[in-house]
Protein backbone atom coordinates (compact mmCIF):
# COMPACT_ATOMS: atom_id res chain seq x y z
CA UNK A 1 0.00 0.00 0.00
CA UNK A 2 0.98 3.60 -0.55
CA UNK A 3 -0.10 6.25 1.95
CA UNK A 4 -0.61 9.98 1.76
CA UNK A 5 -0.54 11.95 5.00
CA UNK A 6 -1.61 15.58 5.32
CA UNK A 7 -1.06 17.26 8.65
CA UNK A 8 1.96 15.02 9.25
CA UNK A 9 3.71 17.46 11.59
CA UNK A 10 0.82 17.77 14.04
CA UNK A 11 0.17 15.68 17.15
CA UNK A 12 -1.85 12.90 15.49
CA UNK A 13 -0.39 13.26 12.01
CA UNK A 14 3.15 12.73 13.25
CA UNK A 15 2.06 9.56 15.03
CA UNK A 16 0.27 8.31 11.90
CA UNK A 17 3.45 8.96 9.96
CA UNK A 18 5.51 6.92 12.41
CA UNK A 19 2.97 4.08 12.25
CA UNK A 20 2.94 3.79 8.46
CA UNK A 21 6.70 4.14 8.13
CA UNK A 22 7.20 1.21 10.48
CA UNK A 23 4.40 -0.89 8.94
CA UNK A 24 5.54 -3.38 6.29
CA UNK A 25 2.12 -3.16 4.64
CA UNK A 26 3.09 0.30 3.38
CA UNK A 27 5.76 0.57 0.70
CA UNK A 28 5.61 4.36 0.26
CA UNK A 29 4.47 7.32 2.34
CA UNK A 30 3.95 10.78 0.88
CA UNK A 31 3.62 13.77 3.17
CA UNK A 32 2.78 17.36 2.27
CA UNK A 33 4.51 19.85 4.55
CA UNK A 34 5.37 23.54 4.57
CA UNK A 35 8.99 22.93 5.58
CA UNK A 36 11.30 19.89 5.61
CA UNK A 37 10.85 17.56 8.59
CA UNK A 38 14.38 16.22 8.59
CA UNK A 39 13.05 12.64 8.69
CA UNK A 40 15.14 10.21 6.67
CA UNK A 41 13.42 7.01 5.60
CA UNK A 42 13.60 5.15 2.26
CA UNK A 43 9.80 4.88 2.16
CA UNK A 44 9.23 8.59 2.73
CA UNK A 45 8.59 11.10 -0.04
CA UNK A 46 8.33 14.63 1.29
CA UNK A 47 6.56 17.30 -0.78
CA UNK A 48 7.38 20.74 0.57
CA UNK A 49 4.85 23.42 -0.33
CA UNK A 50 3.24 26.59 1.12
CA UNK A 51 -0.03 24.64 0.85
CA UNK A 52 -1.79 27.51 -0.86
CA UNK A 53 -2.43 26.25 -4.40
CA UNK A 54 -3.02 22.52 -4.01
CA UNK A 55 -3.97 22.11 -7.68
CA UNK A 56 -0.29 22.52 -8.61
CA UNK A 57 0.48 19.45 -6.47
CA UNK A 58 -2.02 17.21 -8.27
CA UNK A 59 0.58 14.94 -9.84
CA UNK A 60 2.09 14.24 -6.40
CA UNK A 61 -1.18 13.26 -4.70
CA UNK A 62 -0.84 9.59 -5.53
CA UNK A 63 -1.40 6.49 -3.41
CA UNK A 64 -3.96 4.07 -2.04
CA UNK A 65 -5.05 5.74 1.20
CA UNK A 66 -5.27 9.36 2.32
CA UNK A 67 -4.86 10.22 6.00
CA UNK A 68 -6.09 13.68 6.96
CA UNK A 69 -4.80 15.00 10.27
CA UNK A 70 -4.94 18.67 9.37
CA UNK A 71 -6.10 20.91 12.17
CA UNK A 72 -5.25 24.20 13.82
CA UNK A 73 -6.51 26.71 16.36
CA UNK A 74 -7.74 30.27 16.01
CA UNK A 75 -4.57 31.43 17.77
CA UNK A 76 -2.32 29.60 15.32
CA UNK A 77 -4.38 30.42 12.23
CA UNK A 78 -4.94 34.07 13.08
CA UNK A 79 -8.55 34.16 11.89
CA UNK A 80 -11.63 32.01 11.48
CA UNK A 81 -11.28 32.22 7.70
CA UNK A 82 -7.76 30.80 7.81
CA UNK A 83 -8.79 28.08 10.26
CA UNK A 84 -11.59 27.07 7.89
CA UNK A 85 -9.11 26.97 5.01
CA UNK A 86 -6.84 24.60 6.92
CA UNK A 87 -9.41 22.46 8.74
CA UNK A 88 -12.03 22.24 5.99
CA UNK A 89 -10.98 23.53 2.58
CA UNK A 90 -7.57 21.87 2.30
CA UNK A 91 -8.86 18.37 3.19
CA UNK A 92 -11.72 18.71 0.71
CA UNK A 93 -9.36 19.83 -2.07
CA UNK A 94 -6.99 16.95 -1.32
CA UNK A 95 -9.97 14.56 -1.31
CA UNK A 96 -11.11 15.73 -4.72
CA UNK A 97 -7.69 15.36 -6.32
CA UNK A 98 -6.88 12.10 -4.55
CA UNK A 99 -10.13 10.48 -5.66
CA UNK A 100 -9.52 11.61 -9.25
CA UNK A 101 -6.05 10.04 -9.02
CA UNK A 102 -7.43 6.69 -7.91
CA UNK A 103 -6.97 6.83 -4.13
CA UNK A 104 -9.57 4.48 -2.65
CA UNK A 105 -10.04 5.49 0.98
CA UNK A 106 -9.79 8.59 3.17
CA UNK A 107 -9.53 8.73 6.94
CA UNK A 108 -10.17 12.02 8.75
CA UNK A 109 -9.31 13.25 12.21
CA UNK A 110 -12.50 15.09 13.18
CA UNK A 111 -13.96 15.85 16.61
CA UNK A 112 -16.59 14.54 18.96
CA UNK A 113 -19.68 16.68 18.56
CA UNK A 114 -19.02 17.60 14.92
CA UNK A 115 -22.32 18.89 13.55
CA UNK A 116 -23.60 21.35 10.93
CA UNK A 117 -25.58 22.92 13.78
CA UNK A 118 -22.61 23.18 16.14
CA UNK A 119 -20.45 26.15 16.99
CA UNK A 120 -17.77 27.43 14.65
CA UNK A 121 -15.21 24.67 15.26
CA UNK A 122 -17.67 21.76 15.29
CA UNK A 123 -19.48 23.10 12.24
CA UNK A 124 -16.18 23.43 10.38
CA UNK A 125 -15.32 19.80 11.16
CA UNK A 126 -18.77 18.65 10.02
CA UNK A 127 -18.39 20.55 6.76
CA UNK A 128 -15.00 18.89 6.27
CA UNK A 129 -16.58 15.47 6.80
CA UNK A 130 -19.44 16.16 4.38
CA UNK A 131 -17.13 17.68 1.79
CA UNK A 132 -14.69 14.76 1.73
CA UNK A 133 -17.51 12.18 1.66
CA UNK A 134 -18.61 13.51 -1.71
CA UNK A 135 -15.38 12.26 -3.23
CA UNK A 136 -15.11 9.05 -1.21
CA UNK A 137 -18.69 7.71 -0.99
CA UNK A 138 -18.77 4.89 1.58
CA UNK A 139 -14.98 5.02 1.85
CA UNK A 140 -14.52 8.13 3.99
CA UNK A 141 -14.07 7.40 7.68
CA UNK A 142 -14.39 10.12 10.30
CA UNK A 143 -12.67 9.59 13.62
CA UNK A 144 -14.31 11.75 16.28
CA UNK A 145 -12.12 11.66 19.39
CA UNK A 146 -12.70 13.63 22.54
CA UNK A 147 -9.91 15.65 24.14
CA UNK A 148 -6.61 14.47 22.63
CA UNK A 149 -3.83 13.50 25.01
CA UNK A 150 -0.22 13.48 23.84
CA UNK A 151 3.07 15.33 23.68
CA UNK A 152 2.81 18.52 21.68
CA UNK A 153 5.60 20.79 20.50
CA UNK A 154 4.22 23.68 22.50
CA UNK A 155 2.91 24.35 25.99
CA UNK A 156 -0.84 24.98 26.21
CA UNK A 157 -1.97 25.89 29.70
CA UNK A 158 -5.66 25.34 29.03
CA UNK A 159 -4.97 21.86 27.69
CA UNK A 160 -2.94 20.98 30.78
CA UNK A 161 -5.88 22.02 32.93
CA UNK A 162 -8.39 20.10 30.80
CA UNK A 163 -6.16 17.01 30.92
CA UNK A 164 -6.22 17.10 34.71
CA UNK A 165 -9.99 17.42 34.72
CA UNK A 166 -10.47 14.60 32.20
CA UNK A 167 -8.39 12.20 34.30
CA UNK A 168 -11.06 12.56 36.97
CA UNK A 169 -14.08 12.61 34.66
CA UNK A 170 -13.16 9.84 32.19
CA UNK A 171 -14.06 6.91 34.49
CA UNK A 172 -17.59 8.20 35.04
CA UNK A 173 -18.28 8.75 31.34
CA UNK A 174 -20.14 5.58 30.45
CA UNK A 175 -22.92 4.54 28.10
CA UNK A 176 -23.75 7.18 25.52
CA UNK A 177 -21.39 9.61 27.29
CA UNK A 178 -18.37 7.39 26.77
CA UNK A 179 -17.65 9.06 23.44
CA UNK A 180 -16.58 12.17 25.35
CA UNK A 181 -13.68 10.42 27.09
CA UNK A 182 -10.21 11.77 26.41
CA UNK A 183 -8.33 9.95 23.66
CA UNK A 184 -4.61 9.09 23.70
CA UNK A 185 -3.27 10.41 20.41
CA UNK A 186 -1.11 7.33 19.84
CA UNK A 187 -4.17 5.07 20.15
CA UNK A 188 -6.03 7.20 17.61
CA UNK A 189 -3.15 6.96 15.15
CA UNK A 190 -2.90 3.18 15.55
CA UNK A 191 -6.65 2.82 15.04
CA UNK A 192 -6.64 4.89 11.86
CA UNK A 193 -3.77 2.93 10.32
CA UNK A 194 -5.38 -0.37 11.35
CA UNK A 195 -8.73 0.53 9.78
CA UNK A 196 -7.05 1.70 6.58
CA UNK A 197 -5.82 -1.86 6.01
CA UNK A 198 -9.20 -3.47 6.71
CA UNK A 199 -12.09 -1.02 6.19
CA UNK A 200 -14.76 -3.57 5.28
CA UNK A 201 -17.73 -3.44 7.61
CA UNK A 202 -16.47 -0.47 9.61
CA UNK A 203 -18.78 2.40 10.55
CA UNK A 204 -18.13 5.68 8.70
CA UNK A 205 -18.17 7.64 11.97
CA UNK A 206 -16.12 6.39 14.90
CA UNK A 207 -16.22 7.60 18.49
CA UNK A 208 -14.20 6.46 21.51
CA UNK A 209 -15.39 2.83 21.70
CA UNK A 210 -15.27 2.23 17.93
CA UNK A 211 -11.83 3.80 17.73
CA UNK A 212 -10.45 1.66 20.54
CA UNK A 213 -11.97 -1.45 18.95
CA UNK A 214 -9.93 -0.85 15.79
CA UNK A 215 -6.66 -1.39 17.60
Amino acid sequence: MKAIVIGATGLVGNLILKEVLSDNNFSEVRIFVRKPTGIINPKLKEIVSPMKDIITLSSEIQGDVLFNALGTTIKQAGSQKEQQRIDRDLPITFAKIASENGVKIMLNVSSVGASPKGGFYLKTKAEMENGTEKFFPKMAFHFRPGFLVGDRNEFRLIEKIVFGVMKVIDPILTGSSKKYRSMPADKLAKAMVSLSKNPVGKAPVLHFSEIMNCI
